[in-house]
């Protein structure tokens, strides 16, 4: 059966792996690795893990060393945190390997800006006139770089735009907000510099983000780790939003702060079930917590404009009566 798109492919490997045929996934993630290049880190990283559950220690660390050579790395967490290598952990070579990779990502991670900021042309810098505030977290498996064309409208309507990226590698140019204390400790600190910077209305922060940037963003806010007048999230997904009950507790703890909400959905995103979304929609304004549900079309690049103005409905919600 042939398969027309990436998400099939992982449908494959992932019922492959659910009946224990580590095989039959190793030779799925080889057959479509040529089909698929852009997407070879993710199926070489099936062949290194199906190949050692299936006791083929030098098929594993082969597919290991084609994406080193290729300039690609696995974080930390992958190589030694993952069950299917627990024979190869005492593995002199493997050991190399997991090293290798770690000198790869602290240069990608000493190459990089950890926290990128746009404005409009002498803004932000007067205390008479400060600027509102936007943090903008990227999605799981993002970058900051990667994210920052979906904020610029806000920097256009006068916003200081600050986009933090985690410093939780998954891979290369992969970061996760996964460690919901690591992000919220770190995320405290970029705000801190930011208020060394620049001239901020500390009344006027918003915090967004996408997918599980998103739901970061709503549990920063929600839970006072960062004071702000309310948060915007895109397609939010996690822990969280798999399980809205989880939420109430923190939900009644914010009940009647003043905070508002706005959640902009992609019409053919289930990554969360949208009745997940309903139901913390719900609860939030139940909590006397104002939070708005849009739905659009799409978030993809060639809906741009769609898209802008979803943020700019957003943005206007959450801050209107600060302005």
């Amino acid at each position: 059966m042939s398969v027309k798109n990436f998400e099939q492919v992982k449908r494959k490997l992932q019922e492959c792996y659910a009946h224990e045929d580590y095989q039959g996934a190793l030779d799925l993630a080889l057959k479509y690795s040529d089909q698929f290049p852009e997407h070879k880190h993710v199926l070489y990283y099936w062949v290194s893990t199906m190949a050692a559950r299936s006791g083929n220690k030098e098929q594993a660390l082969s597919a290991l060393k084609d994406m080193l050579d290729a300039g690609f790395w696995y974080g930390e967490p992958l190589l030694q945190h993952n069950p299917s290598y627990q024979d190869l952990l005492e593995e002199p070579e493997f050991k190399q390997l997991v090293l290798e990779n770690r000198n790869l990502q602290e240069l990608e991670q000493d190459q990089t800006h950890h926290l990128l900021t746009i404005r409009g042309e002498d803004k932000c810098l007067s205390e008479e006139n400060p600027c509102p505030l936007l943090l903008g977290l990227h999605a799981n498996e993002s970058t900051a770089q990667q994210s920052l064309i979906y904020w610029r409208r806000a920097a256009a309507e006068g916003w200081l735009v600050a986009v933090p990226q985690s410093s939780q590698a998954m891979w290369k140019g992969a970061y996760v907000w996964n460690n919901l204390e690591v992000s919220s400790w770190e995320i405290q600190g970029y705000l801190q510099s930011l208020k060394t910077q620049y001239a901020i209305n500390p009344e006027k922060t918003i915090v967004a983000g996408h997918a599980m940037g998103g739901e970061l963003a709503a549990w920063l806010v929600l839970t006072g780790r960062i004071s702000a007048r309310g948060f915007i999230a895109f397609n939010p997904s996690g822990p969280y939003m798999d399980d809205p009950g989880s939420w109430l507790p923190i939900i009644k703890h914010a009940s009647g702060s003043g905070l508002k909400g706005y959640i902009i959905l992609e019409e053919n995103d289930f990554s969360t079930p949208h009745s997940n979304i309903w139901n913390f929609v719900n609860a939030l304004n139940a909590a006397d917590i104002p939070t708005e549900l849009e739905t659009i079309l799409s978030f993809d690049r060639e809906f741009m404009d769609e898209y802008e103005n979803g943020l700019a409905r957003a943005l206007n919600y959450v801050a209107s009566d600060l302005f």
